[in-house]
């Protein structure tokens, strides 16, 4: 199955998180295509740097391994027009409605921790792993 995959998925995979980390990595090792968005990626980078204060030279090995393991997506003029639409009825943030809008254009669902993106449409995690 594809899987688009939110930025927190991917943050909590890497550092760890206590409660979520087992999840996300559970997820990310399991049998599924994945995806997610360039504004995804970029999100990453700058969590990793300056919340989680890892070294950039390290930051962009992990990316690099990203780009290995899944296809990125750039959101297109028919995703921001989608966002646009959604948002109007969501009043969800601007970056939320447009991976949300990329993952409903590709047909795969939005896998997250958030829990504004759970109440529209998205998916948790732990609905993808087997127990």
């Amino acid at each position: 199955m594809r899987l688009f995959v939110d930025t927190n998925v991917l943050i909590a995979a890497t550092v760890g998180e206590p409660e979520r980390g087992a999840v996300a990595r559970n997820l990310l090792n399991a049998d599924h295509e994945f995806a997610t968005t360039l504004l995804n990626v970029m999100e990453y980078r700058t969590i990793l740097t300056k919340k989680k204060r890892f070294e950039q030279d390290r930051v962009e090995d992990l990316i690099d391994g990203l780009f290995d393991r899944m296809d990125v997506y750039g959101p297109e003029t028919g995703d921001l027009l989608e966002a646009y639409a959604m948002q109007r009825e969501t009043l969800l943030y601007t970056m939320d409605v447009v991976i949300l809008a990329t993952a409903k254009e590709i047909g795969a669902p939005l896998v997250t921790f958030d829990g504004e993106l759970l109440s529209n449409g998205a998916v948790a995690p732990g609905e993808f792993i087997e127990s």
